[in-house]
């Protein structure tokens, strides 16, 4: 595991040399012949990357991120040290007792995803092993995000471009448009179903999704203390790898919920990493938009990834972390995710008030992904 550590550098010494043919002592003739030493250590770091990444529990993956170098931001010089940075900053979350984690959960947790990870390679190695024609993913130049296998009952599609703009009225979510441009991950994928929060559990005071464009809305059956669903269905069945444009609204009525962030969870095979166009439009990836009301602006805005419930209220921890979003002079703040939004996973922008609102529920405007 030492010899994992270091692949990401360069391979100028006998020892660096001797590290990376122990790993691929079992499968050396399956690599491409000729190539550097260089070229394999790099081609073998992708390959732990990716399995990294497939890892589906996440302090485990956590841990060998924050162990591995795979943070760019730790850069801490020991396991150790990279491992209590990771959990100081709050990528561990906290106990019930909202206390940290102690470093005996990180170091099980480190072991664990050597574990999970060790396995993983062994069965990568030997597939490779087998078909060696596979090992050239790894030599390119640049390698595309990994996606984790989607729940079974995603949805069959995946999100080149997730756009959500919210519009708030005080600390009440009045309005919200939802962009999207997806592709079809099989055969006769017909319509995408779009998810909204009953208000205190009564449907009629719901907010209901309607159709915008490139699709047509339609209601279904609502099972009390589940979300209401609404099925946005194609103006034609999509074949696999088929991209289709559509998007919806979802307009307010009755409210009386106090916003605390903008969630998104995807429920399909993922978004795409964010791409902007001259830095200024979203082009691609997930993008949360909120239009605040200039009368009643947050303290603080600030957005999570992967993130359980109480983390996405935790704001970060020091005034100069990435995480900080800045509200302009219009009340308007958006965020694009550089990263890919795995499935299954929640991503949003959280903000604070300066006091509660007199007789309003405080929520979590939730959506679909």
């Amino acid at each position: 595991m030492h010899g994992l550590q270091d692949l990401h550098k360069s391979a100028a010494t006998t020892k660096k040399e001797a590290d990376v043919r122990a790993l691929v002592a079992d499968t050396p003739s399956s690599m491409p012949f000729g190539t550097r030493i260089d070229d394999r250590a790099r081609a073998l770091w992708r390959l732990v990357q990716n399995e990294v990444e497939r890892i589906e529990l996440q302090d485990e993956r956590t841990a060998l991120k924050a162990a591995l170098h795979l943070d760019t931001t730790n850069r801490e010089p020991s396991i150790d040290r990279r491992l209590m940075f990771a959990r100081d900053r709050g990528d561990f979350g906290e106990q019930e007792s909202g206390k940290r984690h102690g470093y005996d959960a990180l170091r099980r947790w480190w072991g664990d995803g050597v574990r999970l990870l060790g396995e993983r390679l062994h069965e990568r190695l030997d597939y490779l092993h087998h078909h060696p024609s596979e090992w050239n993913q790894y030599f390119v130049g640049v390698t595309g995000p990994i996606f984790r296998k989607p729940s079974p009952g995603a949805q069959p599609l995946f999100a080149e471009l997730f756009l959500t703009t919210v519009f708030m009225r005080g600390r009440l979510v009045q309005r919200r448009i939802t962009e999207r441009l997806v592709t079809a991950r099989e055969d006769d994928v017909a319509y995408y179903t779009a998810r909204a929060l009953p208000e205190m559990d009564d449907p009629s005071a719901s907010v209901p999704v309607r159709a915008l464009w490139g699709c047509k809305a339609e209601g279904l059956p609502w099972i009390p203390g589940q979300p209401i669903l609404t099925r946005l269905r194609f103006p034609h069945p999509l074949r696999r790898g088929e991209r289709h444009f559509f998007s919806s609204e979802a307009v307010a009525g009755n409210m009386s919920t106090e916003r605390t962030a903008i969630n998104v969870e995807v429920d399909h095979h993922g978004i795409a990493p964010g791409r902007r166009l001259h830095d200024t439009m979203p082009v691609g990836g997930l993008t949360i938009r909120i239009i605040f009301d200039t009368q009643d602006l947050p303290t603080g805005v600030w957005w999570y990834a992967e993130a359980t419930e109480r983390e996405r209220h935790s704001p970060p921890f020091t005034e100069g972390d990435e995480r900080w979003l800045k509200v302009s002079p219009h009340g308007h703040v958006e965020h694009t995710f550089a990263q890919a939004c795995q499935p299954s996973a929640n991503y949003g922008v959280s903000f604070a008030w300066p006091s509660p609102l007199s007789g309003a529920q405080v929520g979590v405007d939730s959506s679909e992904g």
